[in-house]
């Protein structure tokens, strides 16, 4: 008899594994974009996809993308998560009680994120006392073009 009944494990669940080799691929890109400011970093899709899964065991895929992004890129640390959580449970389903396209969803995900992220930066900015993050909107465009593209194929 088994004491512990509910540490069984579930053979059916495989979703970590199916996810291993998807996150293994991400982190791979991400530091291949860190060499190239033309490749987008995927900080949009990963917005959008962490509001349609909405699953915990994401959060913990995210949280180790965005240490990399906010490191690579030089910003506050743990300010992508912060901007993701406020982002997810409170700006897409505002927005989502408007919009009942699941593509189009994804689209306005990925468009709203850049923009809004950068906003919640200068925020962060202007309650520390400190100059403002510059960006370039050239490759702030292509992301977001690249980006919506890819997010109208994620369904």
């Amino acid at each position: 008899m088994q004491t512990f009944s509910y540490l069984q494990r579930n053979i059916a669940d495989k979703n970590y594994i199916k996810l291993a080799p998807i996150v293994a691929v991400l982190f791979l890109y991400g530091s291949i974009s860190t060499l190239n400011p033309y490749l987008p970093p995927l900080f949009g899709v990963l917005m959008a996809t962490a509001y349609f899964v909405g699953r915990r065991e994401f959060l913990f895929f995210a949280f180790g993308y965005l240490l990399i992004f906010e490191a690579d890129r030089g910003y506050y640390l743990f300010s992508g998560f912060l901007f993701l959580i406020f982002y997810i449970y409170y700006f897409l389903p505002f927005v989502a009680a408007f919009l009942d396209c699941k593509r189009c969803m994804a689209v306005v995900a990925v468009l709203c994120s850049y923009p809004l992220y950068y906003l919640f930066l200068s925020f962060v900015d202007m309650f520390f006392l400190r100059p403002g993050v510059s960006i370039s909107l050239a490759p702030i465009a292509f992301y977001l073009l690249f980006e919506s593209l890819f997010a109208l194929s994620m369904e």
